[in-house]
């Protein structure tokens, strides 16, 4: 489900403080995050199909890099209005335009700027593994995920769950987090390498 970990990232930042008051406060105080990331895919009866793990760095407004090193090598780069896929091992790269992109990356959540209450409906789901959660429903269609679930403590997000249109969960959790750290420029650009293919969806 690594498309889906291209809507994440750019709506959360209007979270309504009588939504969660918490989480509003990580888009008023986090300008850069830096983390390891396991993501693990199970299916609608709960078997796991994936495992995944690797680094993301972001950096507010709209740019972000998550870098998978298990079990394949893959990047995702949000550039302000590009989103760029590169898969080292097809040698191909693709590239998004932001509202391309909007439906792909769940990155973009964390990553932007928005208007949380004209994109989703917000709810608060309680406490659950010691964090505090919200679930965010799409208002719309065609997003590629039937809801997003955001777990919590204080200004640092800890773990994301998705439900895709196929009833699969992605659960993704945020360990080794450093936030508002300087973070150099380099690691969000992204210049395909030579003979690389461009695929431009």
């Amino acid at each position: 489900m690594r498309y889906a970990l291209l809507t994440v990232f750019l709506w959360l930042t209007a979270v309504s403080p009588a939504v969660a008051a918490e989480l509003a406060r990580f888009f008023t105080h986090v300008h850069t995050m830096a983390a390891d990331f396991h993501q693990v895919v199970r299916n609608r009866h709960g078997t796991v199909v994936s495992r995944g793990n690797g680094r993301m760095w972001l950096a507010r407004p709209g740019r972000f890099r998550w870098n998978y090193d298990h079990p394949y090598h893959e990047q995702i780069i949000g550039q302000g209005r590009t989103v760029w896929l590169y898969e080292p091992g097809l040698a191909q790269a693709t590239r998004y335009s932001l509202d391309r992109a909007l439906g792909r990356t769940p990155a973009l959540l964390l990553a932007g700027e928005g208007n949380i209450g004209r994109l989703f409906h917000a709810r608060p789901m309680g406490q659950r593994h010691h964090l505090q959660w919200v679930r965010l429903t799409p208002r719309g269609r065609g997003q590629g995920f039937r809801w997003i679930e955001v777990g919590y403590n204080g200004v640092h997000v800890r773990r994301l769950n998705l439900a895709d249109d196929m009833d699969q969960i992605t659960d993704i959790r945020f360990t080794h987090i450093r936030i508002n750290r300087a973070l150099a420029s380099s690691l969000f650009e992204f210049v395909p390498p030579p003979h690389t293919a461009i695929v431009r969806p």
